[in-house]
């Protein structure tokens, strides 16, 4: 049950758009330097222009979304709780268990190699035109990396102790985190709505938030709602 002394962070988000949208109307009725309406005729024009490219373009939702991904495997396949059962003896593993977990984490030791070979191997296939790890296809597609190395792992563990038969199993364990991503999804979407109305406007400027600042506080304000405790909002 929803805890009701507290508004949904998505909510929160909402209502702050309403008042970046009053501020904005206020400050192009007085003058306000820099400042435009987003309750105009132009303002419309604009949100209905960039309201879907907005949440497709979130700080780390690109991320996120791929990472659910293997994260989803890891979690659907039991992968996970084999792992937990290891390292802080949660519970026993059977002997089948077992197998399957040693054989799928040798077989991400050779993934975390291969991707390390390539990265730093003379061929330097993953590295940028300079040479260098910064700014490369590698440093760009981790998140990508990260989901792919999970997924494999968790997909050979789910073989291994037959719980994982068809292509259809595999769909279903990439789509269990998505599943339960759906209420920071809908957050995202308000957080979006914020920041790109509030830099649209020229709010940021006006009362001195630099481009360094506003990037950072969007950013936090994407991530933020991953870790706000699930049963207090919903």
């Amino acid at each position: 049950m929803m805890n009701k002394r507290f508004l949904h962070p998505a909510t929160v988000f909402f209502l702050l758009t309403l008042v970046v949208a009053l501020l904005s109307w206020v400050g192009s009725i007085y003058g306000w330097s820099g400042v435009q309406s987003l309750i105009s005729a132009e303002g419309l024009r604009w949100k209905l222009r960039n309201v879907g490219d907005g949440l497709l373009e979130a700080p780390f939702f690109g991320d996120i979304l791929l990472l659910s991904f293997g994260v989803g495997l890891c979690l659907h396949s039991g992968f996970w709780e084999a792992v937990r059962g290891v390292l802080f003896r949660g519970r026993k593993l059977s002997r089948k268990e077992k197998r399957s977990l040693w054989l799928s984490l040798s077989v991400g030791m050779v993934y975390v190699l291969v991707v390390l070979f390539l990265a730093l191997g003379p061929w330097g296939v993953v590295r940028s035109i300079t040479g260098e790890l910064k700014n490369s296809p590698l440093a760009e597609g981790v998140s990508y990396l990260l989901s792919l190395g999970l997924g494999i792992m968790a997909m050979i563990y789910g073989y291994a102790v037959d719980l994982y038969r068809t292509d259809r199993d595999i769909i279903r364990g990439m789509s269990y985190s998505v599943v339960r991503f759906s209420g920071y999804c809908v957050t995202l979407f308000f957080v979006v709505q914020l920041f790109t109305s509030l830099h649209y406007t020229g709010l940021d400027t006006f009362f001195g938030i630099s481009l360094q600042w506003y990037r950072a506080l969007y950013a936090l304000c994407c991530l933020l709602p991953l870790f706000l405790r699930k049963n207090k909002f919903e």
